[in-house]
């Protein structure tokens, strides 16, 4: 059965966004799962927990870069979605690969807490990130592309957003390069994200304005 135009911009939409933000939490929600309750003897349970607990650290770390890429990448879907008017079934297609990705997080996530001082852990990690981030930056184009989106947002809005969504990715590529070099230094390369948003404020200020401003708009 052909789609109507009613689905297309209606419950098809609808569907895909709430599917969607379901996954996302659900991806964030298992990141949980990679921590360890210790197990410790009742006699100097203080110092030996505290032991224990220390050395769960590259799986705190793990976590909290994880927590904060999918929450990254679940703000820029969200941004999508108040701009999309419509999707198809290409589009649909592609937000299911890149929601594949994003509930596969977890995995290398665990990975990395348990192995985070190997070039293996850290290269397997990097990779999944990286293409979680160019998938998402795919769907983004598509739709902007086959014009899925308000029609009212601005050329230079589009290629702003295009230049954001590929750093993400690129401090994750670049970061298995370095790997290759020193697995313990590349983690920290990934603190790079953190400084991102504040740069690109700075260096692209309409990204937050995907109309225009009132007076270009006019």
């Amino acid at each position: 059965m052909a789609l109507t135009d009613g689905d297309e911009h209606g419950r098809g939409l609808d569907r895909s966004v709430s599917f969607s933000d379901a996954v996302f939490a659900i991806a964030i929600t298992l990141l949980v799962l990679s921590f360890r309750l210790p197990n410790v003897p009742s006699h100097g349970a203080d110092a030996r927990l505290l032991d224990d607990l220390m050395d769960e650290s590259g799986t705190f770390f793990g976590f909290a870069v994880s927590f904060y890429v999918i929450a990254r990448y679940w703000m820029t879907h969200h941004r999508l979605s108040i701009l999309l008017r419509q999707v198809d079934s290409t589009f649909v297609g592609l937000n299911l690969v890149l929601l594949a990705s994003v509930v596969f997080l977890p995995f290398p996530t665990e990975v990395m807490g348990n192995y985070g001082n190997t070039r293996t852990a850290v290269v397997f990690y990097g990779l999944a990130m990286t293409v979680t981030g160019l998938l998402s930056t795919c769907v983004w184009q598509y739709a902007s592309v086959r014009g899925l989106m308000d029609p009212r947002v601005t050329p230079e809005w589009r290629r702003a957003v295009l230049i954001r969504g590929l750093s993400v990715p690129a401090v994750f590529a670049s970061s298995v390069a370095i790997a290759f070099v020193s697995p313990t230094v590349a983690p920290y390369w990934w603190l790079l994200l953190v400084l991102q948003r504040p740069v690109f404020r700075r260096l692209l200020p309409g990204l937050d304005d995907p109309f225009g401003s009132p007076a270009r708009n006019g």
